[in-house]
């Protein structure tokens, strides 16, 4: 993917979760259809998008959300949603990011959120994050790589993580939607991120890795004190 550098100047208070939800939800409007279908990802930077298209009254189908906590607050903007189970295809789908490469290239599944939301990445035709520019990263690696696994292989894929360098730590307390557990793995080697995404997916027992390389972002939006500013395909 080759990127270019939009800026967009925005000295106002707002946080910055908002400046770049606002920045995103310009993006949806400007080609938004009342037969459009909006994915949304998980996370405190994407419940401010939602909040944000609530406001704008704009007119579209229907949202599909990538988690429980995404569905509530759904729910409580007031906008109507589809299971997951029943999308086959996105318009747009919006999310967060833990870190990012400017070619589109990123790490997800701090929200233990991975699964569904890749699935919802790769239904959809124009694929948005919103984030502030600490989450830009010239190397991935920085953010420990989620990684969901079935209970019954915990034992197994540590082993395998162990021997590929990675340190491997169950996340506390954690049980994801599907009823897996996240390991959050350190130490991979991250320089080659499609393969490393597909070979941890062949692993018996991985469910699904936080790296989204074979769906990586078409539009992606950063924040910073100054404005923000949008990296996007040519």
């Amino acid at each position: 993917m080759t990127m270019a550098t939009r800026f967009i100047e925005n000295k106002s208070q707002d946080c910055l979760r908002t400046k770049a939800a606002k920045v995103a939800l310009v993006q949806v409007l400007e080609t938004l259809t009342p037969t459009s279908v909006i994915g949304i990802g998980t996370g405190a930077t994407v419940e401010v998008f939602v909040k944000l298209l609530a406001e704008s009254n704009a007119t579209f189908s229907h949202c599909v959300s990538s988690s429980e906590r995404s569905s509530k607050a759904l729910e409580v903007a007031g906008l109507v949603t589809k299971p997951i189970a029943e999308s086959s295809s996105l318009d747009f789908y919006i999310d967060g990011i833990d870190e990012g490469l400017n070619n589109g290239v990123t790490v997800k599944g701090g929200g233990a959120a991975l699964a569904r939301e890749k699935v919802l990445a790769t239904q959809a035709s124009t694929f948005i994050t919103i984030a502030d520019d600490s989450r830009l990263v010239e190397k991935l690696g920085i953010f420990p790589l989620p990684i969901e696994i079935l209970p019954a292989a915990k034992s197994s894929v540590v082993h395998t993580l162990k021997t590929m360098g990675g340190v491997p730590k169950e996340r506390e307390g954690c049980v994801t939607d599907n009823g897996n557990i996240i390991l959050d793995v350190s130490g991979l080697d991250m320089m080659k991120p499609k393969q490393l995404e597909l070979h941890l997916n062949s692993m018996p027992g991985v469910v699904e890795n936080g790296i989204f390389a074979y769906r990586s972002a078409d539009l992606m939006v950063f924040s910073n004190a100054e404005g923000s500013y949008c990296l996007f395909e040519k």
